[in-house]
């Protein structure tokens, strides 16, 4: 009672021919060997006993879970004629076939006509069989079979989750129907579906449609509990978006999904801007954009440069970005990927209301949402300090800079980052951050320069407690002094 096969007592009925495996014989063999204790009128039936009463006793004994009917040209005339033991078996099937359980009959095809059909008898024809008559393709049909007798199908239906939120969360709930398209998105990705891009663009858009559903009230107050809930909901959507893009990532080579990531980031950028319909407004209303385009740009980038995507970094911070609302206002409308960090006015405020004496809420936000995020803190560090010389690389100053805010937590442990310690070997350096930093050894050096010299580039600096090192993070002396 401990195997396997007194479970599976099945009984094999059909054809008599078999090109390489001699049916039902070698099948029922087969399934013995497999674990299944299959019945065979060559085993079962002897001398003396009663044919018609023994395929009766196959049909409705309790005992055999399973019946399987072969079926090939020649039984198929035979049954539908109603000639010879194939006709004996349709009449005692054909009747039980719609009184039992439909999972008992299974009928495996070994044969098909000159256009294709299956050879089933006709009280079959309507319902599902395993098709057995290409020999090359038996082991695939075989398991499909045991599969079946074990009530163990490949595609078994999957547990019913949770509703989405938007459908169980009360109004005050931000929420997002970005889900099933994320989903779709990713498992085409994941699986190289011919409809990834398209499914990957619909999930993009869909996104960024969905934003409208942050926007404060115009008059938002900085200081009140909806003002840090409206961040918070955001988080679960971020963690998708990222999934997205870490599948992009790991997964696909093609130019347009390239160009798909860069045009994520524009249309999500535009969010950062009032919108033209607003007449008056508070700045800070649009502050939680302008922290979400911050810390998701910061994941990607990241991201990127983990996965050793040069061609996905460089696309979002070498192409720019186009806001309408500047040409609006006849300000230049293209833009750099340092529009991705602005001055958050609203978490200003609410520190210095607050009196809560922290030196960035910001770095505070960042560090503490990195939790889940599949992003070490310390690599977003890093990151922030590559786009901080990264856009000081391109020397065009003023509001153009990245202030790399998440540097407060440095504090005392203050070395070089890894990219940095590991770009001691020159291979290294070239292979895995030039692509990433844009500039060799020499350029870094008078970077560096501009740093240290009277009235050149000023360096973040938090109070007096802490001022930014660039020499020392970038480890500059041993830089590139090993092969």
């Amino acid at each position: 009672p401990e195997h396997s096969c007194q479970q599976s007592m099945c009984a094999v009925f059909g054809c008599h021919k078999w090109e390489i495996y001699s049916c039902p014989l070698q099948l029922a063999t087969e399934l013995r060997a497999s674990g299944v204790d299959a019945i065979l009128d060559k085993w079962d039936l002897r001398e003396g006993h009663e044919a018609d009463a023994f395929m009766e006793k196959m049909v409705t004994d309790k005992t055999i879970k399973k019946v399987i009917i072969v079926s090939d040209r020649g039984y198929t005339e035979k049954s539908d004629s109603r000639k010879g033991g194939a006709g004996t078996e349709a009449q005692i099937i054909s009747k039980e076939l719609y009184q039992e359980d439909q999972d008992k009959f299974v009928a495996v095809v070994r044969e098909r006509d000159e256009r294709g059909e299956p050879y089933l008898p006709a009280y079959y024809t309507s319902r599902i069989f395993i098709d057995f008559s290409d020999d090359g393709l038996f082991s695939g049909s075989f398991e499909q079979l045991m599969r079946w007798i074990e009530d163990k199908p490949l595609h078994e239906r999957p547990p019913i989750g949770e509703l989405p939120p938007y459908v169980t969360e009360g109004e005050s709930t931000i929420t997002i129907s970005t889900g099933p398209s994320r989903r779709r998105a990713y498992d085409a990705i994941t699986g190289s579906k011919g409809h990834a891009y398209s499914a990957t663009k619909d999930y993009f858009d869909l996104f960024v449609r969905e934003l409208e559903r942050f926007r404060f009230d115009p008059e938002v107050d900085p200081l009140a509990e909806e003002f840090l809930e409206n961040f918070q909901a955001f988080l679960p959507y971020r963690d998708e978006c990222l999934e997205v893009v870490r599948a992009i990532s790991r997964n696909t080579h093609e130019d347009r999904f390239v160009d798909i990531v860069h045009s994520f980031f524009d249309g999500f950028l535009q969010y950062t801007e009032p919108p033209a319909s607003l007449k008056q407004y508070k700045v800070l209303a649009m502050d939680n954009y302008k922290f979400f385009a911050y810390e998701l740009f910061l994941h990607c980038c990241t991201m990127f440069f983990s996965e050793h995507r040069p061609d996905l970094f460089g696309a979002l911070v070498e192409r720019q970005y186009y806001l309408e609302r500047k040409r609006d206002f006849g300000r230049e409308p293209l833009v750099g990927f340092t529009a991705f960090h602005q001055y958050l006015e609203s978490l200003n405020h609410r520190n210095q209301a607050l009196k809560l004496e922290r030196t960035s809420l910001a770095a505070d936000m960042i560090k503490e949402r990195a939790v889940g995020s599949g992003a070490q803190f310390r690599k977003l560090m890093e990151m922030d300090f590559v786009l901080f010389l990264r856009a000081d690389l391109a020397g065009e100053g003023g509001y153009n800079r990245w202030w790399p805010d998440t540097s407060v937590y440095l504090g005392w442990d203050y070395r070089a980052f890894e990219m940095f310690e590991r770009s001691r070997s020159s291979q290294y350096f070239v292979k895995y951050v030039y692509p990433f930093l844009g500039a060799n050894k020499e350029e870094l050096e008078q970077l560096l320069e501009k740093y240290t010299a009277p009235n050149g580039l000023d360096v973040p600096q938090w109070h007096y407690r802490f001022r930014l090192v660039p020499k020392t993070l970038i480890g500059i002396e041993g830089l590139c002094t090993k092969p």
